[in-house]
């Protein structure tokens, strides 16, 4: 006899670790999964560790996604438990894009053979590559997918995983730290001769001030691609990404009506490289992160135009291959198509109300048409 039932939402905030953990652990632990006509069921063990697992990860997903429907069902003779993941449109590319994520080198679940994997490479760090492309951001606009694409091609090595966050987070660790993400030197030399690149792609270099010269004092001939999306669009799913992600509690049109107060507090620690940003500068920058021409503008202050490529999302989406083309030809590769185009990072949510979008399309207008000008094209949006 099988039984479906629904978990209570959770009370409190979750622990974003514990929760990430958790996520990861339920999302890439199922022994088998089975398509339905809205959504994905997953297989696990029926055993108490698996039902404490599931219960967290369905308590802190249904709070965060009210637009998804998560739920249990039991199947008593096979000693079996699926977790039922279903709503509207969007939902099975969710399942298919984190569960592809975890188990790739675009997002791997953090686990113990993969921090054994990442010190016994950092052994070997000053005979690893230096990256020789780097996907700059922005965040919430395709890079995943785009780093995706590009590294199923033949003559791209991948990195151990797509955000390294060196040249922010992460810059106090070294260079050979960074390095130990990369294949080595004596895997180029393998190739016989043909063409072999690797890179990296972190989001958040475009937005943060002090990456173009970290990156131009370590690697200074390195190509760097940019991935522009509508500053609307993108403002909207970056604070879906907040709501999934347990980070933000206010509506969308109070949060952008709060962001400079947000902010505010830490605007000091932008003129001090090396102090860490706070909390609201990373996950509230709603509109900041979408004012694109400011933020290239820091990089053309430090690299020449050849070395800055810059995409636009929507174009990544509906002309796939031609967007391919650009990236590819900026590294002086052919092209070549991955196996399948897939929307990856992707979640269903509420349509943006629309004067919300009114307000914020008069917000970015001046910007938009600043970074028109600056590109030396029509305008983008």
């Amino acid at each position: 006899m099988s039984k479906t039932r629904d978990a209570k939402p959770s009370a409190g905030p979750p622990n974003l670790q514990v929760r990430q953990k958790n996520t990861a652990a339920v999302l890439t632990g199922c022994t088998e999964t089975a398509e339905l006509d809205d959504g994905y069921a997953l297989c696990y063990p029926d055993t108490p560790a698996w039902e404490a697992r599931l219960e967290a990860f369905i308590l802190a997903w249904r709070v965060s996604s009210p637009n998804m429907h998560f739920g249990l069902r039991r199947e008593a003779e096979t000693k079996r438990v699926w977790l039922e993941i279903t709503g509207p449109e969007g939902t099975k590319q969710f399942v298919e894009g984190a569960r592809y994520m975890l188990t790739s080198h675009i997002n791997p679940a953090g686990s113990l053979m993969f921090s054994l994997r990442h010190g016994l490479r950092f052994l070997t760090s000053p005979l690893r590559l230096r990256p020789d492309f780097v996907v700059i951001g922005a965040k919430k606009c395709g890079t995943t997918a785009l780093y995706d694409y590009m590294t199923q091609h033949p003559a791209i090595a991948p990195a151990l995983k797509k955000e390294i966050y060196y040249f922010n987070a992460y810059h106090g660790r070294g260079q050979y730290w960074y390095r130990s993400f990369f294949p080595t030197i004596f895997g180029r030399m393998a190739a016989g001769g043909q063409p072999f690149l690797t890179g990296e792609a972190t989001p958040d270099y475009l937005y943060r001030s002090e990456c173009p010269e970290r990156i131009r004092q370590l690697i200074p001939k390195a190509q760097l691609i940019a991935i522009l999306r509508n500053p609307v669009d993108r403002a909207y799913s970056f604070y879906n990404h907040n709501l999934r992600a347990g980070l933000e509690t206010l509506s969308f049109e109070a949060a952008i009506d709060a962001e400079e107060e947000r902010l505010e507090e830490e605007r000091g620690r932008l003129a001090d490289p090396d102090r860490e940003n706070g909390f609201a500068f990373m996950n509230y920058s709603y509109k900041a992160r979408g004012v694109y021409v400011d933020q290239l503008a820091k990089w053309a202050d430090v690299f020449p135009s050849r070395q800055l490529l810059v995409l636009r999302t929507e174009d990544l989406f509906l002309e796939p291959e031609i967007t391919l083309r650009k990236a590819f030809g900026s590294l002086d590769l052919p092209y070549h198509a991955p196996a399948k185009f897939r929307k990856i990072n992707t979640a269903p949510y509420d349509p943006l109300e629309p004067h919300v979008r009114r307000k914020l399309e008069d917000h970015f207008a001046p910007h938009n048409a600043r970074l028109a000008e600056f590109l030396g094209t029509d305008p983008l949006w």
